[in-house]
């Protein structure tokens, strides 16, 4: 079954020919690569574009910064694969387990969770409070919406194609963050987790910002008014 990978950019160019090959060297036996791009002014585009010369890599270029998570949402249903996948194009997200969470899927798993939370987990590269921060964002999904899953807030993840399809006509994705959404609004059977080191972005500036952090907010506030 073909596995859809959707990759948000904005300012990426240095970041994803390098990704695109680590992402082809795993093994996946038939997969596409979807960058949906915000208008980088960088040139990120272009370079997905030569990019989808020699990979199976599709370009969806949008009108401006509209946030990570729409990108995602956007990306998932432009996507041919029953199998969606959703990772960060700045090498904070290790190509290496995406057989892992494409195998708990053909397992008949409905959502697969890349944890920094679970066994095997972690973060490198974090100063302390960004990891406070991470662990208080985890820590209100979780004790708002009783989601079982110990990284609520991870921007890797993996679902079945029909559990999204489900799910889409109730999704308002805003800021950064979507799968808290999918967790809450789709109520999935089973939800698995794969855990993988993050590292900190090595490419670029890292987008966080008291507008990531309000964003963040105004997504709980929807979620506890609109389920």
């Amino acid at each position: 079954m073909t596995t859809s990978i959707i990759l948000p950019t904005y300012n990426e160019r240095d970041a994803l020919p390098k990704l695109i090959e680590r992402i082809a060297a795993v093994g996946l036996t038939d997969w596409e690569a979807i960058v949906v791009d915000d208008r980088s002014p960088d040139g990120t585009a272009e370079v997905a574009a030569e990019l989808a010369q020699r990979f199976p890599v599709r370009v969806i270029v949008r009108s401006g910064k509209q946030g990570l998570a729409s990108a995602v949402v956007r990306g998932f249903e432009e996507a041919r694969g029953q199998f969606l996948v959703a990772m960060d194009a700045d090498h904070s997200h290790d190509p290496a387990i995406l057989p892992a969470l494409v195998a708990r899927l053909a397992q008949g798993a409905d959502v697969v969770v890349g944890s920094r939370f679970a066994p095997g987990g972690g973060i490198v590269g974090w100063p302390a409070w960004r990891q406070w921060m991470s662990r208080v964002a985890t820590w209100l999904a979780t004790a708002l919406f009783r989601v079982h899953v110990r990284d609520p807030m991870s921007g890797y993840f993996a679902l079945q194609r029909p559990f999204f399809t489900n799910v889409a006509p109730r999704l308002n994705p805003m800021g950064y963050k979507i799968l808290l959404e999918l967790l809450v609004r789709g109520r999935p059977g089973r939800v698995e987790e794969v855990g993988f080191q993050f590292q900190d972005r090595r490419y670029g500036k890292s987008k966080i910002s008291v507008a990531v952090v309000t964003a963040y907010l105004r997504m709980i506030i929807d979620l506890l008014i609109r389920r």
